[in-house]
């Protein structure tokens, strides 16, 4: 759980407030919208949720929460989206919710009209807070203040306060250009509002104290991690929400914190360089110094060793310490995880000659995050991809200098289909390949797609990816994606060491297929392979292990392979409704 907050109570009548009026007040708005970077209609909501905040500035405020398949993968996610999203039964992206009204809508028009009719009732509660980060030792202090000026039907309130940031640049599908003001020159996307982390849990801290004339303080403490997901948390895009429910719904009302940050020295991001192919990686901390003074020395912990920086970081400015490299060597295993994870803490900083120790949590990073296979050449890679056949190719590398070998990218026209409905979504089409690089070695096998949000788009019953047979027909890589949990990608590589040098060769065995489905026997055979279909055989070829076809047996339930060699073979059948492999082995 990423949150660690402490909190001091106290429902006092007497005390004057600080925070809060005392004056009967109407209702702020908080809009809870629901998105993900796969959603190419949300940034229109992105852009409705501005508006509203603009109409009632200092009474609105948004919350956009990434959850749901549009946002898998992107390191946006929370702990907290998909519970929720489940109160709403959210399946339409964007949606939004309205001060958690008794729905969700996804009618985006709608939204503001929704605004103007919470603005337009008095609450019975108003709500005030303020914010300090100490950035030294990455303490955020809440306070809030609750004020009751008027009665209500139920017995309890929860207190909610929300950890949101601004401008995190990132992809986002975008059908219409919509909120063009939010996208950069490269055609990335400045994410606003975006959720981050709830101090006060998933529904926040039960206030039984709500009688009209009672004030409320809370001050909660919260130590705030170096990155949450795929985010580096940068402080001056950070804000905090404070909202009061009656239930888990039924906002009455919130407000936005007054933020202050400190002046201090701190790590502000620990990430890692890398080059295309290549198995070095080179960690760096990325520092900031808001003093007054110029710090002129580190020293961090770094994965339990102390590591000293002497570069020079003026007043006010940020800057990159790079520490060791770190080399990925081949072992040789049949699969070898590479998954590297560092951590690094700043323990001291020197400035105007005086050395200060920092009490700073530990951040870390992980990298390499791949598999290295081991194979023997030929290998047969099968290749299943989603309906945006044109977005998609594959290459095949070496890879001590990343040059790219062969590549095929006929993959053909894209499919027409309804992106909501997953039963109509198209099944995938799978293409084989056979592989024989020259020399052994380190390769690359790597699926491209050119939009960059992979290969999702296909009926669950009949999903994408890839998977790697060897010259033995061992099944060494199977990476199964359909449309569920499907990683986005632009470029997704799987390394294949090859213990033995080939003749150089490749082959595409099978051209845009629609899988067949039959079952071979007996396997092993020795003279005959039968086929079971129950869709009219149009064609059986026998396919060795080199990628060469050895028979062609035309439209046939039963083949003669009393002639060939003992060994492993694919058979390719050719049916009314596709095309299919199986392997099975002659004895």
């Amino acid at each position: 759980m990423l949150f660690a907050a402490m909190f001091a109570v106290s429902a006092i009548m007497a005390q004057t407030p600080t925070l809060v009026s005392t004056q009967v007040e109407n209702r702020n708005v908080i809009l809870e919208e629901y998105t993900g970077i796969g959603c190419g209609y949300c940034p229109d909501g992105h852009a409705m949720g501005n508006t509203i905040m603009a109409t009632y500035p200092g009474h609105a405020w948004a919350i956009n929460i990434h959850q749901g398949g549009y946002a898998t993968g992107s390191g946006y996610e929370t702990q907290w989206g998909d519970a929720l999203a489940n109160q709403y039964n959210i399946t339409g992206y964007p949606s939004a919710t309205i001060n958690r009204g008794s729905s969700a809508t996804s009618s985006r028009s709608s939204w503001q009209t929704a605004a103007g009719n919470i603005r337009e009732q008095v609450s019975p509660v108003n709500v005030g807070a303020s914010a300090v980060i100490d950035p030294t030792t990455r303490t955020l202090t809440v306070n809030v203040e609750l004020y009751y000026t008027g009665s209500q039907t139920v017995n309890s309130n929860y207190l909610n306060v929300v950890l949101l940031q601004d401008s995190v640049l990132g992809p986002q599908s975008n059908y219409g250009n919509y909120n063009a003001d939010y996208i950069t020159a490269d055609g990335q996307y400045y994410h606003m509002h975006m959720l981050r982390d709830m101090l006060t849990g998933q529904w926040g801290e039960e206030i039984t104290t709500i009688s009209e004339g009672t004030l409320v303080q809370r001050t909660y403490t919260y130590t705030l991690p170096t990155t949450i997901g795929a985010v580096d948390l940068v402080f001056s895009h950070l804000s905090v929400i404070a909202f009061v429910t009656e239930t888990h719904k039924n906002i009455l009302s919130g407000a936005e914190a007054e933020m202050m940050v400190l002046p201090g020295a701190y790590m502000a991001g620990f990430a890692v360089d890398n080059s295309d192919c290549d198995l070095t990686f080179h960690p760096y901390i990325t520092v900031s110094n808001t003093f007054a003074e110029d710090i002129t020395s580190w020293v961090f912990d770094y994965d339990g060793q102390m590591f000293t920086s002497n570069k020079t970081v003026a007043s006010g400015n940020m800057d990159t310490i790079h520490m060791p490299d770190y080399t990925v060597v081949v072992n040789g295993q049949p699969v070898q995880s590479c998954l590297t994870t560092k951590s690094a803490a700043l323990v001291s900083y020197v400035k105007d000659g005086l050395s200060f120790t920092v009490n700073s949590p530990a951040a870390t990073i992980s990298f390499a995050d791949f598999n290295i296979y081991t194979v023997a050449g030929p290998i047969t890679a099968r290749v299943g991809v989603d309906a945006w056949r044109s977005e998609a190719s594959v290459q095949f590398l070496n890879q001590s200098n990343c040059q790219v070998l062969w590549a095929y990218t006929n993959f053909g026209s894209d499919v027409q289909y309804s992106a909501q409905q997953v039963s109509q979504l198209p099944n995938a089409t799978y293409y084989d390949f056979t592989i024989s690089p020259e020399t052994a070695g380190l390769y690359i096998f790597r699926a491209v797609d050119s939009y960059g949000d992979g290969w999702p788009y296909t009926n669950n019953n009949n999903k994408s990816g890839i998977w790697i047979t060897d010259v033995d027909g061992n099944e060494c890589v199977s990476l199964i994606w359909g449309y569920a949990g499907s990683p986005s990608f632009e470029n997704y590589d799987i390394y294949l060491n090859f213990t033995n040098a080939g003749d150089g060769s490749h082959t595409v065995g099978i051209d845009e297929v629609v899988e067949a489905h039959f079952s071979i026997y007996p396997n092993p055979t020795v003279d005959r392979l039968n086929i079971s279909s129950a869709e009219a055989v149009r064609e059986v070829n026998v396919i060795d292990m080199a990628g060469r076809t050895v028979i062609n047996a035309g439209a046939t339930n039963s083949i003669n392979v009393s002639g060939l060699a003992a060994g492993i073979y694919m058979v390719r059948v050719a049916t009314e409704n596709g095309i299919g492999m199986q392997k099975f082995v002659k004895e």
